[in-house]
């Protein structure tokens, strides 16, 4: 029994593989090799296109997308009822228990 990918869209999840898809500045980057572009689902979300630079990457013409999120998540004030999220390590672990 064939899977549904496979059955109904067969070349669909093979079409990002290698390079030749990539635009500017991927295609052209050094670090194509290890991020392989980066996510195509981070950017179409972020970037309302899938053959979008990740706007993770610094490179991006999106990436501002990420800065503004990051800046607002630093400037929001948490509600008198949040608690920050304390992230658990050796240390934190002990004080919990």
């Amino acid at each position: 029994m064939m899977g549904f990918a496979s059955s109904t869209h067969p070349t669909s999840f093979n079409f990002f593989r290698g390079d030749d898809w990539m635009q500017e500045p991927c295609r052209s980057c050094d670090e194509k090799e290890k991020d392989k572009g980066g996510c195509r689902c981070q950017a179409y979300l972020l970037a309302d296109d899938m053959y979008a630079t990740d706007p993770v990457c610094s490179k991006s013409p999106n990436h501002h997308v990420i800065e503004e999120a990051i800046a607002s998540a630093r400037n929001s004030a948490l509600t008198e009822n949040e608690k920050p999220l304390i992230f658990r390590n050796s240390k934190n672990s002990r004080l919990l228990s």
